[in-house]
């Protein structure tokens, strides 16, 4: 009898002992799912309430400088040279004599004039030399204005337009400032770029032709932001962007492009016009999460 009671008390406290650890689980799971709830809306950030503005991409582009106007003067007509009055590095003017020749047997003494005002850049013959048609008498050079010459990718072309703002660094350090004068239609059928052209006055003649530069041409103007680079953060997929939230406040990623990098922050485009972009706490929340929102005016560093 007592064996038999000893089993019954021992169910009994087995059944309870089993409600109450059941009920420590069961209270222990909704503690969590209120804990995980307020977690999702408990995150603090700080939101940049920006409006886009117009800004210039600048676009860099490596080329040469380029004489607006380098022609070989070529003779129409053979004949012997019998007179070259100006020597290389003089200046002429247009219409002035550079080339007399002889056609012996017609006695006929075809000239060869300079097609604009420049400098002889080069003078191919001498006197007693023998001038084919088509033969070259000199070279005949304009260096004012200097052109900066380069080439843009297919991606960036649509920016330039003619006009644009453009400066350019020389390789001896010299920078220089003018606007585009020239852009390409076709597009280089290997490299897939096409063809600028920046026009520069060189009235002194301080800037040769065919030297290296560097130049940075300022695009259209189109809707960016300004931000702080310290908030850009990479996607999923590798891609760079920042965090906003929507008017919900819920957390999104956008993805950007940066226009330009200046000493007070970064341009950049790929948000709507009007964005409330995350500058504090960006790094403690993820998509989809509905935050606390602190707005701000002006970009945070």
């Amino acid at each position: 009898m007592k064996i038999r009671n000893t089993y019954k008390t021992a169910s009994i406290t087995f059944v309870f002992a089993l409600l109450w650890l059941l009920s420590g689980l069961l209270s222990e799971n909704k503690n969590q799912t209120v804990s995980k709830s307020t977690l999702e809306t408990i995150s603090s950030v700080t939101v940049l309430k920006s409006e886009a503005q117009l800004h210039s991409k600048k676009i860099k582009v490596s080329g040469f400088t380029e004489a607006e106007k380098l022609v070989n003067v070529r003779a129409e007509i053979g004949g012997r040279v019998i007179s070259t009055p100006f020597s290389q590095g003089d200046f002429v003017k247009k219409g002035d004599l550079i080339c007399q020749l002889y056609i012996a047997g017609r006695e006929a003494y075809p000239k060869i004039f300079a097609p604009f005002d420049g400098y002889l850049e080069r003078v191919q013959v001498e006197n007693g030399d023998y001038l084919n048609q088509g033969g070259i008498c000199a070279t005949l050079i304009d260096p004012n204005p200097m052109l900066v010459v380069g080439e843009i990718s297919e991606k960036e072309i649509s920016l330039v337009e003619l006009n644009a703002k453009a400066k350019a660094k020389l390789t001896s350090g010299k920078e220089v400032q003018g606007v585009i004068t020239f852009v390409g239609t076709s597009a280089d059928r290997v490299a897939r770029t096409f063809r600028v052209e920046m026009s520069v006055e060189n009235v002194n003649r301080s800037i040769r032709d065919g030297i290296s530069a560097s130049f940075i041409i300022e695009g259209n103007k189109i809707p960016s932001h300004k931000i702080s680079p310290a908030i850009l953060m990479l996607g999923n997929e590798g891609q760079l962007g920042v965090r906003t939230v929507n008017s919900r406040n819920e957390v999104e990623f956008n993805r950007i492009e940066i226009l330009e990098d200046t000493l007070d922050g970064i341009w950049i485009t790929g948000l709507p016009e009007s964005s409330r972009i995350i500058t504090v706490g960006q790094e403690y929340v993820y998509l989809g999460q509905t935050v606390q929102v602190q707005e701000i005016e002006s970009p945070e560093a």
